[in-house]
């Protein structure tokens, strides 16, 4: 069962999981967006989460981690 969790932990090369909560309104029309468009909701939080660091003029941020 550890070989298991271990690859699992490592199967991923260009994402990054994590954990989080929602507020439920939020996450319920994410999700309905999700199922009618057929775009996977880890895609829709990436697009999300570039519009922020967009907006607030972070996108250094992409381009300074990127360089580890």
């Amino acid at each position: 069962m550890t070989e298991k969790t271990n690859k699992n932990k490592n199967d991923l090369k260009n994402r990054k999981r994590y954990t989080a909560s929602f507020d439920l309104k939020l996450f319920e029309a994410m999700k309905t967006y999700s199922d009618e468009t057929s775009i996977p909701f880890s895609k829709l939080l990436d697009k999300a989460m570039y519009k922020f660091l967009e907006d607030n003029n972070l996108l250094n941020y992409i381009e300074n981690n990127s360089k580890e």
